[in-house]
């Protein structure tokens, strides 16, 4: 391994060794079993970006310093410490690692899904989503999530499907673990430094330990594309949507969807030659058709070249048949808001499924 690479994964695996070592002769629990003060306010000294001790002051509980948290339990849960009394040791096989930081890592990448079904499908697409560059704040991340669980038919305890707030929250849990384990990396954002731990990213370490390319490099904020979209089922129904151009066609589809109303619940397509069921080579569809099937719409919206002015066909739903006609309207540079982002609506867009009246049987 490479000097440099090396020097990654040590800072990476940072947290998880120096946990391990005070392991070694015993971390002071407290009545709760948690990680005792005294060791806190030291995590908070060695990683400040966990706690900003110049707004809040030092902290006084565990729980305060979400990463730690993670990071604690995840030790816990692979068995590389253990309680005994009121302290914290490392087994033998954490004192094994902590001579091994690349097999460290290996096993804390493992457990990003925290031995869950569904936070490992929500752990693999933000792995994915960042690993592309296609975006870097936390709402970005929702969508994807979002889209995939509906996808695959998750159901929570209660066999409901998981909502936007549930799949947030999960995405959370994940890029928090994610940072303990020294796999996700957080800066401020530049616009406004305020805005702490806007920009998230994967680590070099990941990137290595998870065989990706170096992380990529923007060199300017990626232009927003803003497309006016025209129901044309209906007349007067229209919307105005703000896609970033590193974000594929797919986040454009969630967009329409949220100004329409939509459940995302068929397949849909977009035909770049402007054409409804127009030239097959120029028709992007939906991921989770086979793979004969015309070009996936998980492409950036950067790579197509798209011309203001230039006009696209959407249908959404291939029995009931939505149509909408897309247009470019401009490309502009980003906000700090979230994208993709409906601008306005105008009109009132119909019920996706009819809304029937309860008949009765008559005999």
């Amino acid at each position: 391994m490479a000097e440099r690479d090396r020097d990654a994964v040590m800072q990476a695996t940072a947290p998880a060794r120096w946990l391990l070592e005070a392991g070694v002769e015993g971390v002071p629990l407290t009545a709760t079993q948690a990680l005792a003060r005294a060791v806190v306010r030291d995590a908070a000294l060695r990683w400040p970006i966990w706690w900003d001790a110049e707004l809040f002051g030092p902290p006084y509980r565990e729980a305060e310093l979400a990463p730690l948290t993670e990071l604690h339990d995840g030790l816990r849960r692979l068995k590389l410490v253990r309680r005994r009394g009121g302290r914290l040791y490392a087994t033998p096989l954490g004192r094994d690692l902590l001579a091994r930081p690349e097999a460290l890592l290996d096993l804390l990448a493992s457990d990003l899904g925290a031995g869950d079904a569904y936070t490992d499908m929500v752990a693999r697409v933000i792995v994915a989503t960042l690993a592309r560059g296609s975006t870097d704040r936390h709402a970005d991340l929702v969508a994807p999530a979002l889209r995939e669980t509906r996808r695959g038919g998750w159901r929570g305890p209660d066999y409901e499907v998981p909502d936007e707030r549930h799949v947030s929250s999960t995405v959370s849990d994940v890029l928090i673990r994610g940072e303990g384990y020294g796999l996700i990396d957080r800066q401020d954002g530049a616009s406004d430094p305020r805005r702490r731990r806007e920009h998230i990213a994967l680590s070099m370490a990941a990137r290595l330990v998870l065989g990706l390319g170096p992380t990529p490099v923007r060199s300017r904020p990626m232009a927003v594309l803003v497309f006016d979209a025209e129901l044309t089922n209906v007349r007067g129904v229209r919307a105005r949507l703000a896609v970033r151009a590193d974000q594929p066609l797919t986040m454009l589809h969630d967009a329409i969807q949220e100004a329409f109303g939509w459940d995302d619940d068929h397949l849909y397509s977009f035909w770049l030659d402007g054409r409804f069921w127009g030239d097959r080579v120029q028709e992007y569809t939906s991921p989770v058709v086979p793979d004969d099937a015309p070009q996936t719409a998980d492409v950036p919206l950067a790579e197509l070249d798209l011309a203001t002015g230039q006009k696209i066909a959407y249908v959404f739903d291939f029995g009931d048949e939505w149509r909408v006609r897309l247009t470019l309207r401009e490309q502009t540079e980003p906000d700090d808001g979230a994208y993709p982002r409906v601008l306005e609506r105008k009109g009132t867009a119909p019920p996706q499924y009819p809304d029937y009246d309860d008949e009765e049987l008559v005999e």
